[in-house]
C-alpha cells in the first residue's frame, strides 16, 4: 500500500511537471511572440533594419571580425522577432544572404562578404516593403 501511494504521488507530481513545463519555457526570454499586432511587426522591422544596417557600416568600415559576426548575430535575432505570415519565405531569403556574408567573412573573403551583405540590406528592407503592400 505504501507503495502504492508512492507510485501515485510520483506520477501526479511528474504529470503536473510536464504540464507547466511548456508554458513556463513560452515564456522564457527570446521566445517567439504570439499574436503579434501590427505596430509590433512594424517595430521589428525597423529595428531588424537598423541592426542590419549596423552590422553592413561595420563591415564596410573594415571593423574587427569579431565586432561584425556580433552584430551580424543582433540582426539575426532582430529578423527573428518578426511574426508574419506573409513575409516568412522572404524573411528566409534574408537570413541566406546574411548567413552567407557570415560565412564569406568567416572565410576571410571580404569581397564575397561585402557583396551578400548589400543584398541582406536590401533584402530586410523589402521584407517590410512586402508587408506593407500585402
Amino acid at each position: 500500500m505504501v507503495l502504492l501511494k508512492k507510485l501515485v504521488l510520483a506520477l501526479s507530481l511528474s504529470t503536473a511537471m510536464m504540464a507547466v513545463a511548456p508554458s513556463v519555457m513560452a515564456l522564457e526570454k527570446g521566445a517567439k511572440i504570439k499574436h503579434q499586432t501590427n505596430e509590433g511587426v512594424l517595430v521589428a522591422f525597423d529595428e531588424s533594419i537598423e541592426a542590419i544596417e549596423a552590422a553592413s557600416v561595420a563591415l564596410n568600415s573594415g571593423a574587427e571580425k569579431k565586432e561584425v559576426l556580433a552584430l551580424m548575430k543582433v540582426a539575426k535575432r532582430k529578423l527573428n522577432k518578426i511574426e508574419s505570415a506573409t513575409v516568412n519565405r522572404a524573411k528566409q531569403e534574408s537570413n541566406k544572404y546574411l548567413r552567407l556574408s557570415r560565412k564569406a567573412l568567416k572565410d576571410d573573403d571580404m569581397g564575397e562578404a561585402v557583396e551578400k551583405m548589400a543584398e541582406a540590406v536590401q533584402s530586410y528592407k523589402d521584407l517590410k516593403q512586402i508587408y506593407l503592400d500585402f
